[in-house]
């Protein structure tokens, strides 16, 4: 019994030394409030989080690796930052993201004082990204993927799905051992299929199967940001065609030959997805998420919520634990 006892001792603790590591670092009190954290999983990806508040501004600068893909999600107050050796500048704004290659030129910031700021980072090695889109893409649409992506910066809307996934990545903790690590590489496989759909939309994938002009490819497009960029109150098809300035049918067709769903499934889609997130952070009532998302009633939020995840908004989140328990 006692070398059973060992044995499963020591089991567990190369469970743990060997699941993913995250590195915490907290922000000086004199400096101001945040806190750095960094895990970094298979093939050399780097996720990290960034919550930084400053007392005073704060000016940081450091060299950026030509190893590395960059992505960067803004999940509040904006930031700008300055490429040296290019004499250029980029921003990103609340619910905003960007993607680029690490130029190997020297980068400089300020983060403004009392400002709140919240990143969500990920760094691929260019080896690993070139390898990704060598094994599940042909080789034409590989060159046009790699000319957007290593020759220039790319912005992208960050959508509720995306803040889902990157919300769950954090439950890597709940698995042990080489779990964590195929969790995080699912999440991160998750991540960036979604999201090299909406860098490369426009070009790639609608291509020459269907028949529309760039300027209703744009339109449409155009459409999708004003939905995902005020989702509880979304315009009507009719005020859309409007803003858009692309006729009902027009718009209608394209949309859901461009999305693979008419518009009012799509807005209830992401409607859903953010539910979802909201209701696993814990913090809301179902008639508060409800609302939040843009439902007038509980009662019908409730139903198109257990119609899409076959379970009722208020048992949700303790849905997703047990299922993740039993899994662990």
């Amino acid at each position: 019994m006692i070398y059973d006892n060992c044995y499963l001792n020591q089991l567990y603790n190369d469970l743990l030394s060997n699941s993913p590591q995250t590195i915490a670092l907290d922000i000086p009190n004199e400096l101001g409030s945040g806190r750095i954290t960094q895990t970094k999983i298979k093939h050399g990806v780097i996720l990290s989080d960034w919550e930084l508040n400053y007392r005073s501004d704060m000016n940081v600068q450091g060299c950026v690796s030509k190893e590395y893909m960059q992505i960067i999600f803004c999940l509040n107050d904006g930031i700008s930052w300055g490429i040296m050796d290019e004499r250029r500048s980029v921003s990103i704004q609340k619910n905003e993201s960007c993607i680029y290659a690490g130029h190997g030129g020297t980068e400089y910031i300020c983060y403004k004082k009392d400002s709140n700021f919240l990143f969500k980072s990920i760094k691929i090695p260019v080896s690993y990204f070139s390898r990704l889109l060598a094994d599940y893409f042909d080789g034409q649409e590989v060159t046009a993927y790699e000319k957007k992506l290593l020759n220039g910066i790319s912005k992208v809307p960050v959508t509720p799905v995306m803040e889902q996934i990157l919300a769950e990545t954090s439950r890597f903790t709940q698995y042990r051992g080489g779990l964590g690590y195929l969790y995080l590489d699912g999440k991160l496989l998750e991540l960036l299929s979604i999201y090299l759909s909406e860098v490369l939309e426009l070009d790639i994938l609608m291509g020459n199967d269907i028949s529309m002009s760039r300027t209703e490819r744009t339109a449409i497009m155009e459409a999708k940001r004003i939905i995902d960029g005020q989702l509880a109150f979304a315009p009507s098809c009719e005020e859309l065609s409007r803003m858009v300035h692309l006729s009902m049918t027009k718009l209608t067709r394209g949309f859901s030959s461009f999305y693979g769903m008419p518009i009012h499934q799509y807005i209830i889609e992401q409607r859903l997805a953010q539910a979802a997130q909201l209701l696993l952070e814990g913090n809301w009532n179902v008639s508060e998420v409800a609302t939040i998302v843009g439902y007038g009633k509980a009662s019908n939020f409730a139903a198109a919520f257990k119609k899409r995840y076959g379970v009722a908004p208020k048992n949700y989140r303790e849905s997703r634990f047990d299922s993740t328990k039993k899994e662990a």
